[in-house]
């Protein structure tokens, strides 16, 4: 059997920053043990299988504490078997990490971390309702560093509330000086559970796409290849697990909220973290949502996801019969090209490409919460699209 990957989310967090729509409930912290038995038996489904990645989402993972998390990588190994060369990636806030915890990750095989830092001025930190400062994320950025860690990423959003052109180039110049790995960059999304649409906060479209190209400029001449949309990597460093998502690999599932794609279905547990426990202390399946996807939806979803991706992907005849109209519209259009065999996207079709892909795929409700141009707003993923 081939390998697949593994997401497990993680949804406790100290405040939910006011931009958020994932799955991260403040004031839980008491039910981490009972979460933790939870997913301990949630996964027991899922004995013997091969992963090569595994990805700790949250919420805020690193709100675990060093024993909490070896009990849940514990668990984790001995269920799965996982590959020698695996990629294990945690989503960190830079206030909820120390030396000590590193360490732990470390000695559990954890070799990639992605911090969320989204911007380095104090003022608009603050505005996302963020813990932290950049004092803070440089102090553990080095410490990660320093504990041997050589795969780290960075998030950064823009346009946000407040933030100028001038704010977005100083957090890009200074979060370049660190010499990150890899780093994501998501445009701000005012979804109708955060903080931001209560308040009536509103994105402007166009300082939006400003931002994004001056993004793409300044990553341009720094030894980064922009592999996906919102994705930056120094060569070796794309993010091994996301790509499962963009390549429309099997992927599991754990915990509150996640989704996963096996066996050409689609599934979403609840979002509920005591349906979910409740549920699954029952013995039964916390999945409150399916999808089976029929051979057009497949090769729709195959396409518009490879379109996140430089690379692209080939067109077979199967996918020109069932899209060639709409592959001809965007290559007149300048928002596709073809090099040799193969359709790839233009900086131009990456920067207005929420239009291309709706009309590749119209997500089930079960996605439709997501939005596919990759401005989710919340670190790095397409994780819970899928």
């Amino acid at each position: 059997m081939n390998s697949v990957g593994l997401y497990v989310h993680i949804p406790f967090c100290q405040v939910k920053c006011k931009f958020c729509d994932f799955a991260a409930y403040p004031g839980l912290l008491k039910e981490i043990p009972r979460y933790l038995s939870a997913l301990e038996r949630e996964i027991q489904a899922y004995r013997g299988i091969v992963i090569d990645t595994l990805y700790f989402g949250g919420g805020t993972p690193s709100i675990l504490s060093s024993t909490e998390f070896n009990r849940l990588m514990n668990s984790i190994r001995s269920v799965f078997t996982l590959t020698s060369n695996f990629e294990a990636s945690i989503e960190c806030n830079p206030e909820t990490v120390d030396a000590e915890k590193l360490e732990t990750y470390r000695k559990n095989g954890v070799n990639r971390i992605s911090f969320g830092l989204q911007v380095t001025q104090e003022r608009l930190l603050k505005d996302l309702g963020r813990l932290h400062s950049f004092n803070q994320l440089k102090k553990v950025f080095t410490l990660a560093g320093e504990a041997g860690f050589k795969n780290l990423n960075i998030d950064l959003m823009y346009g946000l509330p407040g933030q100028s052109r001038a704010d977005w180039k100083e957090s890009l110049d200074q979060t370049l000086a660190l010499s990150p790995d890899h780093l994501s960059a998501y445009a701000l999304s005012i979804e109708e559970k955060t903080a931001f649409k209560k308040s009536g906060v509103e994105k402007d479209d166009d300082l939006q796409a400003e931002m994004y190209e001056v993004l793409c400029e300044t990553l341009e001449n720094t030894g980064f290849t922009h592999y996906e949309i919102s994705n930056f990597a120094r060569s070796g460093y794309e993010c091994r697990h996301n790509l499962k998502y963009w390549k429309n690999q099997n992927c599991l599932g754990a915990g509150v909220s996640a989704a996963g794609y096996w066996d050409g279905a689609r599934r979403k547990n609840t979002e509920r973290v005591m349906e979910y426990m409740d549920a699954v202390e029952c013995g039964k399946s916390p999945v409150i949502e399916e999808a089976i996807l029929s051979e057009e939806d497949r090769i729709g979803e195959d396409l518009m996801l490879a379109l996140r991706l430089k690379e692209g992907c080939t067109v077979s005849k199967v996918m020109r019969n069932l899209y060639g109209s709409i592959i001809d519209k965007y290559l007149d259009l300048g928002y596709l090209k073809m090099e040799g065999n193969k359709l790839c996207p233009t900086e131009k079709g990456w920067l207005l490409s929420n239009q291309m892909f709706q009309e590749f795929l119209t997500p089930p409700d079960l996605y439709s919460r997501v939005d596919i141009n990759g401005a989710v707003g919340n670190r790095e993923t397409l994780r819970q699209a899928l």
